[in-house]
């Protein structure tokens, strides 16, 4: 954690979060790019990669959810800071905002992974 006064910022629930959905940004754009039977299901997602194209579109939506993740977490965890001065709920306010989320994109990039590995047997390149 960096410290700044009474401020305190997770620099690893971020880079956790970051890294995972960067994990699932890569396998979903691979999918998409290489695999035929991969869509996008997020409505929201498809509309902005028609619009934008499939790696600008997944750029611009990863780094909207990273930054809104990390955003309602660290004012959670102020807000949770200042009511109760001793801080000792924060790292939890931390630990569910970083981490719930981080689990979630990390079982979509296992998952996009198995869809990933399963098209390329179908075209018979493995």
């Amino acid at each position: 954690m960096v410290g700044f006064g009474r401020i305190a910022i997770s620099v690893s629930g971020i880079a956790l979060l970051t890294a995972t959905k960067m994990a699932d940004a890569l396998t979903t754009g691979v999918g998409l790019r290489f695999v035929p039977s991969v869509y996008e299901a997020n409505p929201m997602v498809d509309a902005l990669f028609r619009q934008v194209g499939i790696t600008t579109g997944l750029l611009v939506s990863s780094c909207v959810i990273v930054v809104a993740i990390t955003l309602v977490t660290e004012v959670a965890s102020i807000a949770v800071s200042v009511r109760r001065r001793d801080g000792h709920l924060a790292p939890i306010v931390r630990l569910v905002g970083y981490g719930l989320p981080s689990s979630l994109f990390a079982l979509v990039a296992v998952y996009n992974a198995t869809v990933l590995v399963a098209g390329i047997r179908a075209v018979g390149l493995f």
